[in-house]
């Protein structure tokens, strides 16, 4: 289990070199103005309004969380009041946050990361002083509440990286950002008092435990776990298998390598590279890891499509926006702004907008393309961009799916740019999605709501003890055995083909 990435996750909300803010009150008037100032937004700019929760009902749960505003608030309050109205759109791409310097550097951590196996929990990395807290010690409760009773609950709270109903995308991010889930829903703690059971052991203890800084978590993780810390650079090429000729190609995110690189030649430059490799050592097993990769860039999805389609192919079918994003993309003080606006865009008949270029087709690598059998690992962390590629892949008839169910829906999502609003008097912010992204994908070629795995894996209590990559194992068993659940450029079949054994 490799703990780069979750260094990068831990404080996510974090405003860094900003202390702890006061704690603050907001009158009814207040709390309602912020209220109906979010609603009127998401109104205006959000094109999913109505889709996966019909507006009668948002106009339902809108009403009563406004008229429940009868009394004085404090902050926190008053970000669980608001919470429900935002999940409820069940858009993982919008995001309800505290206001700046809500959370900062005196901000306290729980000093864990936890891993579940069935219904149980288990400290995979300790960082508190309690050097006794062994790598599958169970995690029973905190401060009186079952470990299973508060993941739930944050589940719940927040709907970030999982689209409609799907579970596997919460689940995900709020165990692996645990910690700082925990700070941003409860907030800040200088200590908790746990009940746990070391491993072999059937005695249920207890104890308090200090929570922790970001600096101090982050300096006691990297000399405790610093053989752990994954230190491979996205697009990297390893070979893992001589006998069968498989390599593994780590794609951790979409975004650019560079700030000032807007036709992500350097990203283009990456991948050009590792495809040249896997030609070179002749690989014809390739298992991509797209676990734990958010999205990212279109474009560069579409790149990394381009190596293994058989024919041209294209991302989006359609791309649209309501009328009142417009405004939100359009630069007062650029003279062009509009008339880019225009060449982009056209009115699309329904009082909106629709891309002129959604439709851009993508010609195939023909030199260095991947002709071999296509693995891909996945959980409810491949999101956004990574579930556009795992959609053409599956609607193309090709790939082995192995892990877990993407966090984005099949037939596409809410994304492409974004309006962060901050509400007037609780200063929240709120990220709004503008565009309404819909993949050239059949519908009947879907194998679910999301992208299904063919080959569902799970943690096992061993994988914890082991700090065991066990979805990589687990698709390495499937190659070694000839497993495949789609041939390589096979015809495509209405239906999903079902895995082979």
């Amino acid at each position: 289990m490799k703990i780069g990435r979750l260094l990068l996750f831990l404080g996510l909300w974090i405003g860094l070199g900003c202390p702890m803010m006061p704690a603050q009150t907001l009158t009814p008037n207040q709390a309602r103005t912020d209220l109906t100032y979010l609603k009127r937004k998401l109104d205006l700019l959000h094109p999913g309004m109505g889709y996966y929760t019909p507006r009668p009902r948002m106009e339902q749960l809108y009403d009563s969380l406004y008229n429940g505003l009868t009394a004085p608030m404090n902050y926190l309050a008053f970000f669980h009041h608001v919470s429900p109205f935002v999940t409820a759109l069940k858009d993982g791409h919008t995001n309800l946050n505290h206001r700046k310097n809500f959370i900062g550097k005196t901000t306290r951590f729980i000093p864990f990361y936890i891993r579940p196996v069935g219904e149980q929990y288990f400290i995979s990395h300790n960082v508190s002083a309690d050097t006794s807290l062994h790598r599958g010690t169970e995690l029973i409760t905190i401060n009186g509440r079952t470990v299973a009773d508060l993941h739930r609950e944050l589940m719940e709270a927040d709907h970030s990286g999982s689209d409609g109903d799907n579970l596997t995308g919460r689940q995900q991010w709020s165990l692996v950002q645990f910690a700082d889930y925990y700070a941003a829903w409860y907030g800040s703690a200088d200590s908790i008092v746990i009940t746990y059971r070391l491993p072999a052991d059937t005695l249920i203890r207890k104890t308090r435990l200090n929570c922790l800084t970001l600096t101090s978590f982050r300096s006691t993780i990297q000399r405790r776990y610093h053989n752990e810390i994954d230190r491979r650079p996205n697009l990297s090429v390893r070979i893992v298998d001589s006998a069968t000729r498989t390599a593994v190609l780590r794609v951790s995110t979409f975004m650019g390598t560079k700030k000032n690189d807007p036709f992500q030649w350097a990203f283009n430059r990456r991948l050009k590279r590792a495809f040249r490799e896997l030609k070179k050592e002749n690989i014809q097993n390739l298992v991509v890891d797209m676990q734990g990769n958010g999205g990212g860039i279109v474009l560069n999805s579409a790149r990394l499509l381009r190596y293994w389609m058989p024919k041209p192919f294209t991302i989006m079918e359609h791309e649209e926006m309501k009328r009142a994003a417009r405004n939100e993309l359009i630069s007062r003080w650029n003279p062009f702004a509009a008339l880019n606006f225009s060449l982009q865009y056209k009115a699309n008949g329904s009082d909106g907008f629709a891309s002129r270029s959604s439709r851009r087709y993508y010609r195939p690598r023909n030199r260095t393309s991947f002709k071999g059998n296509l693995y891909f690992m996945m959980n409810g962390a491949s999101f956004s961009a990574t579930t556009s590629v795992l959609a053409k892949t599956l609607d193309a008839g090709m790939g082995t799916f192995v892990g877990e169910a993407s966090g984005s829906a099949y037939w596409g999502d809410f994304a492409g740019h974004f309006k962060t609003i901050t509400l007037p008097y609780s200063r929240m912010q709120v990220r709004i999605p503008l565009k309404k992204l819909t993949h050239a994908v059949v519908a009947d070629r879907a194998n679910g709501f999301t992208v299904e795995p063919d080959f569902r894996v799970t943690r096992s209590y061993d994988d914890v003890i082991t700090n065991r990559d066990y979805v990589l194992e687990y698709t390495l068993r499937l190659i070694r055995e000839g497993v495949v659940a789609r041939q390589p450029m096979q015809p495509i079949k209405a239906r999903p083909l079902q895995a082979s054994r």
